[in-house]
């Protein structure tokens, strides 16, 4: 490993002490280490767990790590000086904060992100973790923790002696510190104690973050940041610091156009899966090419990257040189239909420290520049990029998937690789990224390669990931890469298997086979962030992203699990999955319901736009139009709304118990009960909620739905009931409530009543 991740380890993990001195099972052993050198107990805990577990960082490092609190050299300065960037204070307001004494300490939970009326419970990072509990901690929670943390670490092959081992290393510390809260100290001596908000991961791998730029402006010889923590001349608004964001634009284009409907399900989840590993490998690539640390990445999600580098100009002439080499790549591979477009902001110390400063000055500026690169993207004006067409291609020689560029065997090589990569993804435990050597070549130098157990390319494996779908940890960082799909004998399940899986499936011949796609994305995501406390520290907001990103791809992939579902992506705030259409309405409700569940009280919503289709439509007409349903939704006032079958409402009057699903209830129970209702009575409901929708419109003709809907319950109901009293009576009831609700909400009656059509069909 490298000097830079080295050191960037050692700060990742100076605060490992913490976990440890919380958990009464890990003794202090005071008289072998130096409690007073390192000023405060949890230092002097994480010097004791370099030791006792093994970090093969090395005496110096484990020691300059542990020193965080009375640095005497170079390194400690640096490690020092992140820590206190990382906390988001201001010099003397952290010196003071850190001199509060703390109280039970080890029954404090993490403080939820959007309710802090809630707590987290002090657990593992996994799906059902992420929700916010009411009740305290009555016992120590991190006995049972640590224990877990040992057994696991004890399977990484070398503690940290290789690169592959850093990303293991840092999976380990968000599964098991992401729920721990890195402060714990509360209100005292008229001092107001910050309110433990922040994980101590979010902390630790802010810290690791920051020493690696801090690290490679010391080997510039800049030291005007670590200056200011020394109490030396220094100017805290000097831009030493650069932002670098990467986005990838065509990403809808890029992953629908051109493919063929009986193809779909082979490559649309490669494709998406395409897109994350190679935003992945070209923030690799940035970090590589400007001699910063691999955990200066600060995350790589639903094709976007963040890196923070070094302000200077051998950074900005190299970044130059990468953007021309992506738009090589992208013209040169993908006719520049998509591409990575690169775009850099200069901050200073003041940016990250001084209150609001974040918030309000950093955060809208990295906004700014991102989007003025969307307007460039290949800079045509100043690149002379030359295409290349295959020759000699006909109706014979033409690849079958993209129809663009001409055939090697099956497929062009482009799509050959999105086969083969949904392949893998479906069946091979661990994913390979590489150095000249590998199974697909993906960008530059760097090679991709699966198996079914961890194969290591020595001296030149960059990491290797876990991607199972799953919770075991094998020895090897996690990556929620391969998002939930339904096989079928072990093969991703057609579109066409998907559809005939509806309504219970072939041998049940009632209900109708079609996929149901559905696109959904969080509501003023843009203003929450400029608005709301999760933007208050560089390390808050980091903590939003990440787990705003982890519910979509993580936790979403639980509520599919058995499901006929296939995910085409889900990341970042969005989502976008097809299926059989009923089980795909079902796991629509559940994931607004677990959403506004996670988001508490925070005011952000979800909307959603589903489409019902036959399995052999194409692929980009489903996506266009999953994507109009959804702007129709977004569209709504307050948004916070669903748009099907033809119709948009707002989630909470679609799901209003005593509304139209209600009545759908109501409808089954006296089908069953009474009396078959016929399916062209059914029909006429559609009819009189057409009527009643054009009454509001002010068509004074259609006021007739009422007596048309009264004779028609007569004639196809209430005459075959006959003299039974105590059915008339309910049949009665069900007239009322069905006049009742096509009044009231002739929009979510059509949802609900179609969706009861479409499941009774034969």
């Amino acid at each position: 490993m490298t000097e830079i991740n080295l050191v960037a380890t050692a700060a990742l993990l100076h605060d490992i002490g913490k976990f440890g001195q919380r958990a009464d099972i890990f003794k202090h052993k005071s008289s072998l280490y130096r409690e007073k050198e390192y000023t405060y107990t949890h230092a002097a805990y994480s010097a004791q767990v370099f030791q006792e577990l093994g970090f093969n960082l090395g005496d110096t490092l484990s020691d300059d790590a542990s020193m965080h609190h009375n640095p005497q050299n170079d390194t400690q300065w640096i490690i020092a000086s992140a820590d206190r960037m990382a906390s988001g204070f201001e010099r003397e307001v952290f010196e003071s904060y850190n001199s509060v004494d703390s109280e039970g300490f080890k029954q404090q939970r993490l403080w939820h992100m959007f309710d802090e009326k809630k707590q987290f419970k002090i657990d593992v990072l996994s799906p059902n973790a992420i929700f916010p509990e009411s009740e305290k901690a009555l016992l120590n929670e991190y006995n049972a923790l640590w224990e877990k943390f040992v057994k696991d670490f004890e399977q990484i092959k070398k503690h940290g002696n290789s690169i592959v081992d850093f990303f293991t290393i840092d999976y380990l510390m968000k599964k098991f510190t992401s729920f721990i809260p890195s402060s714990t100290s509360f209100e005292k001596n008229g001092y107001k104690a910050v309110k433990a908000n922040i994980p101590l991961y979010e902390h630790s791998k802010a810290s690791s973050i920051f020493a690696s730029a801090l690290w490679k402006l010391h080997e510039n010889k800049n030291t005007n940041i670590v200056n200011y923590y020394k109490k030396e001349s220094a100017n805290i608004e000097q831009n030493d610091l650069l932002m670098i964001c990467g986005d990838f634009f065509g990403i809808q284009k890029f992953i629908f156009d051109s493919v063929p409907a009986a193809k779909a399900s082979k490559i649309l989840r490669a494709k998406s899966a395409y897109i994350q590993l190679l935003t992945k490998i070209v923030a690799f690539h940035v970090v590589e090419t400007l001699g910063l640390s691999y955990q200066s990445i600060i995350s790589t999600s639903a094709g976007k990257f963040e890196i923070l580098g070094v302000n200077d100009e051998e950074s900005q002439t190299k970044l130059m040189r990468i953007q021309e080499e992506l738009n090589t790549f992208f013209v040169k591979n993908y006719f520049g239909e998509t591409g990575i477009g690169l775009s850099v902001t200069p901050c200073s110390l003041a940016d990250f420290i001084v209150p609001n400063q974040y918030k309000m000055h950093l955060r809208p500026r990295i906004d700014e520049a991102v989007e003025a690169v969307k307007f460039k993207k290949f800079d045509l004006l100043h690149v002379a990029p030359i295409m290349h067409y295959d020759d000699d291609i006909d109706n014979e020689t033409l690849c079958p998937l993209c129809s663009k560029r001409k055939k090697h065997n099956d497929y062009c090589d482009e799509c050959s690789t999105f086969v083969t990569l949904g392949e893998k993804l479906a069946k091979d435990t661990f994913l390979i990224i590489s150095k000249n050597i590998g199974q697909m070549p993906i960008f530059g130098d760097f090679y991709v390669s699966f198996s079914y157990e961890p194969h290591v390319y020595e001296n030149n494996d960059i990491a290797i990931f876990d991607i199972a779908n799953d919770e075991i940890f094998r020895g090897y960082a996690k990556w929620e890469l391969a998002s939930y799909v339904k096989k079928e004998k072990e093969q991703v399940a057609t579109f066409e298997d998907l559809a005939n899986n509806s309504c219970g499936g072939k041998e049940n011949n009632v209900g109708i086979k079609a996929i149901m796609s559905l696109k959904g994305d969080v509501d003023g995501m843009g203003n929450f962030i400029k608005t709301s406390s999760v933007t208050n520290s560089f390390a808050r907001f980091n903590f939003f992203s990440r787990m705003v990103d982890y519910f979509f791809s993580v936790y979403a992939s639980e509520l599919m699990k058995e499901k006929n579902i296939y995910t085409v992506f889900a990341g970042g705030d969005d989502i976008f999955v097809l299926g059989a259409w009923d089980e795909v309405i079902d796991f629509a409700k559940a994931l607004r319901e677990k959403f506004m569940e996670f988001s508490g009280g925070s005011g952000l919503s979800l909307s959603m736009g589903l489409v019902l289709t036959k399995p052999n439509k194409p692929i980009n007409f489903v996506a266009h139009m999953a994507e109009e349903g959804l702007e129709k939704a977004k569209g709504l006032e307050g948004k916070d709304a669903i748009s099907m079958f033809g119709e948009c409402v707002k989630w909470h009057s679609y799901l209003d118990e005593d509304n139209a699903l209600y009545l759908m209830e109501e409808f089954e129970r006296f089908n069953q009960d009474t009396y078959e209702l016929n399916t062209a009575f059914l029909y006429r409901l559609l009819e009189f909620i057409h009527m009643s929708k054009e009454v509001k419109k002010g068509d004074i003709k259609s006021t007739m739905w009422k007596s048309k809907l009264s004779y028609s319950f007569a004639r196809n109901i209430l005459e075959k009931v006959g003299s039974n009293e105590a059915k008339l009576k309910d049949a009665l009831s069900v007239l009322a409530l069905t006049d009742q609700v096509l009044e009231k909400y002739p929009q979510e009656l059509k949802m609900a009543l179609s969706e009861y059509i479409y499941k009774r069909r034969d």
